[in-house]
């Protein structure tokens, strides 16, 4: 599971319009506590953008359906979340998202009608478009 930390690093290092990104791949499995990976950092020494991810990336797997898994209800994801409070997340982002999260899951949960890609695209246009149009080609 380490590998692929590094070969984002390679990828997102490559593309100055992926800059940002640098924060999230490299900091995504670290854990507040100290625990995680690939360089043990704990608490704020984690980029804020990668404890952000982390609750998000999370979420989503825990409630999204997968080849290899049905998605758990919200209910459940909140009490996994929540055994991972102070260990692997950070407590004031949690709170945060916690507010947030019931909003998006009655939004998005189990949709099948393509409204999720569609607001994700209306995102990625809005923050990204014009850095595209700078790459090279």
């Amino acid at each position: 599971m380490r590998t692929p930390i590094g070969h984002g690093l390679d990828i997102v290092g490559r593309a100055a319009w992926l800059a940002d990104a640098t924060a999230v791949v490299g900091g995504l499995h670290e854990k507040v506590a100290g625990t995680g990976y690939p360089n043990g950092l704990a608490g704020e020494a984690i980029p804020l953008t990668a404890r952000i991810f982390a609750i998000a990336d999370v979420f989503d797997a825990l409630t999204s359906r997968r080849p290899h898994k049905e998605p758990l209800g919200y209910d459940v994801s909140i009490n996994i979340r929540e055994q991972g409070r102070d260990g692997h997340f950070d407590a004031r982002l949690l709170d945060a998202f916690t507010q947030i999260a019931p909003a998006l899951h009655a939004q998005f949960a189990d949709r099948e009608d393509g409204s999720a890609h569609a607001a994700l695209a209306q995102i990625t246009d809005r923050h990204f478009r014009q850095d595209v149009g700078m790459l090279p080609g």
